[in-house]
């Protein structure tokens, strides 16, 4: 399996993913309009894609939080994988990969990761994920926001 940046080629299955894996992008058309609207927002927004004999497994996106400064905080915006692939490791190689490629980004831009944000809800499963493969610590709740209410959770690099 290999992590590579997303190219435009790889947007309608990124979109088939999203849909099938979030709730608010279930319509295929709000998906695609999502996924666009990110994909050509870099620097800010970074897709990568996680990709098996030709085949997308899983994508990530990171969003760069508070523009060019000399240390830079990301957010673990969006991560899905095929319901197919799920519990083979994707989601954990998806990380671990990606965040390489960001880092270097970043030396490339003279500047260092202080910090990962990730936003889940306070009864997702996926917190001990971010614990475990960002060592991700929680921050604070935020009562009623997207779907209920939220944990923010940071993993510090410095």
């Amino acid at each position: 399996m290999i992590v590579a940046k997303a190219k435009i080629k790889d947007l309608s299955e990124i979109e088939k993913i999203a849909s099938e894996n979030f709730s608010g992008l279930k319509n295929i058309k709000n998906a695609r309009k999502w996924i666009k609207c990110n994909f050509f927002a870099f620097p800010r927004a970074q897709y990568f894609v996680a990709r098996a004999s030709g085949k997308i497994l899983g994508y990530i996106l990171w969003l760069e939080k508070g523009g060019f400064r000399k240390e830079s905080i990301f957010e673990l915006e969006q991560i899905a994988v095929g319901k197919n692939f799920q519990g083979q490791g994707v989601g954990t190689h998806l990380i671990e990969k990606s965040l390489i490629e960001i880092k270097k980004y970043l030396k490339e831009r003279g500047c260092a990761l202080k910090a990962v944000e990730v936003t889940t809800g306070t009864d997702n499963r996926a917190q001990v994920f971010y614990k475990k493969t960002l060592g991700a610590k929680t921050e604070c709740i935020v009562r009623d926001f997207f779907r209920g209410d939220e944990v923010i959770m940071i993993a510090r690099f410095r």
